[in-house]
């Protein structure tokens, strides 16, 4: 049996903790955005043939429909074992991804941040844009992970540090394979946990016991 008010408790405890480190982080925007020239070249000068692949490999986690796929797993072993935690929690990160993509498409092309394969080219303004590269911030892959962290951790906060250890690292592997600067990754993430928290605390009235 679920107990309710101990479950709005604990997930009302990790959406206040996820604001206040929101909140941090998003102050320490200008520092890392200023410094996203340095971390690209580090990175890019770290890069070995054999972890790239690897890391080439990992970042296929972030990929919109793979953690759909996942969230729908969940929702499946959480319906066939009448739990109604897991059920939640597998809509609610549904919900979340929806919205990501949603806001990830509409930013990164009003924005039209060249992405740093653009930018090794001397091409470097930004501006609304639809064309191919043109779409660097914020990083989908980062945004929808961190999504799915938030609504898991507000759930099941005693995995919390799972959740998220593994948001980060599929979002590292957007800046070491080179497909985002730092910064994309950052606002990805902040976005990220914005929309999960917000849709881990819908009511899904659907799922009443």
């Amino acid at each position: 049996m679920i107990n309710p008010i101990s479950d709005c408790a604990d997930r009302l405890q990790m959406t206040r903790k996820g604001l206040t480190w929101t909140l941090i982080l998003i102050g320490l925007f200008p520092l890392i955005i200023l410094e996203d020239g340095l971390i690209y070249r580090v990175f890019k000068g770290l890069r070995d043939p054999v972890l790239l692949r690897f890391m080439h490999f990992l970042t296929g986690l972030g990929v919109g429909w793979v953690q759909a796929l996942i969230a729908a797993v969940l929702l499946g072993i959480g319906s066939l074992r009448e739990n109604l935690k897991l059920k939640k929690a597998a809509v609610s990160s549904l919900i979340a991804l929806a919205v990501s993509g949603l806001a990830v498409q509409t930013i990164k092309h009003l924005i039209g941040r060249p992405r740093p394969r653009l930018a090794d080219q001397g091409i470097v303004d930004w501006g609304p844009s639809f064309q191919s590269g043109h779409d660097s911030l914020p990083s989908g892959h980062a945004l929808s992970s961190f999504a799915m962290a938030a609504v898991l951790s507000a759930f099941y906060p005693a995995g919390q540090w799972a959740w998220y250890s593994l948001a980060v690292l599929v979002s590292f592997t957007r800046i070491y394979i080179g497909a985002h600067f730092a910064s994309d990754v950052f606002v990805g993430a902040v976005l990220g946990v914005l929309i999960g928290m917000w849709a881990s605390r819908l009511k899904l009235e659907y799922f009443k016991s």
